[in-house]
This record gives C-alpha cells, sequence and structure tokens, in this order.
C-alpha cells in the first residue's frame, strides 16, 4: 500500500533525480507491482499516464483545469447556475483591489490547488501574507509533475466565500465518468483523522472498485441532489474519454469544484486491480466506436 507519505516522498525524489515519465512508471509499479505498458497502454492506469505525456493532450486539457477558463466550458453547456460567483481576476497577486472585495471572499489561483486565501473578516486580513501565498500557489502549479498545469497562464481571483454551519468545505462528490457515462461516485471520507475512500454506484450502493485498505467503516451519506449531479456529470464528461467530475452541494444545490482528468496523477490508488482493467476496457470500446 503506497500510504501518503511515502507516496510523496517517491514523488518527489524520483522526479527530480529521473525524470517526470520514470517517476510515474516508478510509482506505477509501486502500486501494481509491475511496470506499466505506455506504448500500448490496456488499463485506466496505463491510459491515463500515457496521456499525461503527450504534449497535444496536455494543451487541450489545459482549458479544463484551469479553474477560470473551465467557467468558460461550463456555462456553454447551459450551466451556469453551477458557478460561484466571482468578484474579480488579475495577473498577479499585487494587483488585487482588497478595498473593493466584500467582506468575505476566498483568493485562488488559476493553476493549482491549495494554498487558497480564505478571508471571513477583511479588516483583520494580512494583505502582504495573502499576496505570499498566492504567489505559493502559482509556484507550485508551475511546478506541479501533472504536465498540462504547465500550459496554463496563472492568474488570481477572488470568489465568494462557502460557509457551512460547522465551517467545513462541503463534501466533494466525484463523478468518475469513462465515454460520457458515470462509473462511480467516489467520496472522501474520516479526513480529520485517517482519509477513506469509498467507489458507490447511483443507487448508492458500493462497489468493489476499492482496495480493501482504503475502506471506510460506513457509508457517507447519500447526497440530496444526487440525481442532478450525475446528469451534470454526463453533460460535462460527453466531450472526453475520462474525466472525473468534482461536485458538492451548497445551498440546496449542486456546485461544480473542477473537472479533473488524472486523479493522483493517473495512478488511482485506491482501486483495485481489476478496476483499472475495466475502466480500460470502457475507455477502448468508446474509443473504438469514435473511429
Amino acid at each position: 500500500m503506497e500510504t501518503k507519505k511515502s507516496s510523496e516522498f517517491l514523488n518527489k525524489w524520483s522526479h527530480v533525480l529521473l525524470g517526470s515519465e520514470f517517476n510515474y512508471r516508478l510509482r506505477y509499479y509501486h502500486q501494481r507491482g509491475h511496470f506499466p505498458n505506455l506504448n500500448h497502454p490496456k488499463d485506466m492506469s496505463e491510459i491515463l499516464i500515457s496521456q499525461m505525456f503527450n504534449s497535444s493532450i496536455c494543451k487541450l486539457y489545459a482549458q479544463y483545469v484551469d479553474k477560470l477558463a473551465i467557467r468558460d466550458y461550463v456555462k456553454a453547456k447551459g450551466l451556469e447556475n453551477i458557478l460561484l460567483t466571482h468578484y474579480g481576476v488579475w495577473n498577479t497577486p499585487e494587483e488585487i483591489p482588497f478595498d473593493e472585495l466584500p467582506n468575505k471572499f476566498v483568493l485562488k489561483s488559476n493553476n493549482g490547488c491549495g494554498n487558497h486565501v480564505i478571508c471571513y473578516d477583511k479588516t483583520k486580513l494580512d494583505q502582504a501574507k495573502a499576496i505570499n501565498t498566492l504567489h505559493h500557489a502559482i509556484e507550485n502549479g508551475k511546478n506541479n509533475v501533472e504536465p498540462h498545469y504547465h500550459h496554463i497562464v496563472p492568474k488570481v481571483y477572488a470568489e465568494e466565500l462557502i460557509e457551512t454551519s460547522d465551517g467545513s468545505f462541503p463534501v466533494d462528490y466525484k463523478f468518475t465518468c469513462v465515454g460520457g457515462d458515470v462509473m462511480d461516485v467516489f467520496v472522501a471520507t474520516d479526513r480529520a483523522t485517517s482519509t477513506k475512500y469509498i467507489t458507490l454506484d447511483l443507487d448508492w450502493k458500493p462497489l468493489p472498485y476499492t482496495k480493501k485498505e482504503y475502506l471506510p467503516k460506513e457509508i457517507p451519506t447519500r447526497p440530496c441532489h444526487l440525481d442532478d449531479m450525475a446528469k451534470i456529470a454526463r453533460i460535462l464528461s460527453k466531450d472526453f474519454g475520462f474525466v472525473r467530475v468534482d461536485l458538492y452541494e451548497y445551498r440546496d444545490q449542486p456546485y461544480i469544484s473542477e473537472l479533473t482528468f488524472f486523479p493522483w496523477g493517473g495512478l488511482l490508488y485506491s482501486y483495485t486491480d481489476e478496476a483499472i482493467r475495466f475502466y480500460g476496457k470502457k475507455w477502448h470500446e468508446c474509443n473504438d466506436r469514435k473511429e
């Protein structure tokens, strides 16, 4: 089992010393017990890793993982209602007009994840620290080992603050889609202790796609808008062979978090070998029909 700590260590040093592609070959071997066939990929993990080293695919996907450009795609699909309100977009953190922002907001970079600036009270915000945090977010995106992030022109933006009763972020319901069909709903639980993962079908029953060591003790609560979210996932995934559509519930409706093309860098580490072979077969069948 590749723990998060060992995964991060292996990822960092194999990438630095041996290069990005060998890094992923080594990590796949660490997961599956054999090296991936990237020239003739069969399972879903091999397919995703091989795509990561295809510059044309990475350039294409960059516009959909860009957290600003994705909004245009969502709007084009007639789903503007699932987007949070934005207050502004700037080329650099130094350009942010803090005085013009509302009292509560979130600042993010469009080319990465993490290093968000969450502001509950603008009068107490350390602006210099916020700017520094955003620069870290931009640099993390530029140095991401997933190459499609390198094709994003970095910007920063302000977004409305999500406020829940306990102050936590709403649960992500991640719809794994192949050929426009929902294959599973992936949910992470127990984040406060040791994160667990589970895959469920659209009847909210567990699927045999998750390695036993990752499974939680209990099935997470079914979302109120599961059917609506599944419909959204189908619409947003229709144009892609594989994509994970990450959604959540807020203010009694679904909202989009992001589109994910290479979960865990394509390693899909909580998925069983049988699952990635099944998904890979489905991907090939869909691809063959298109040709």
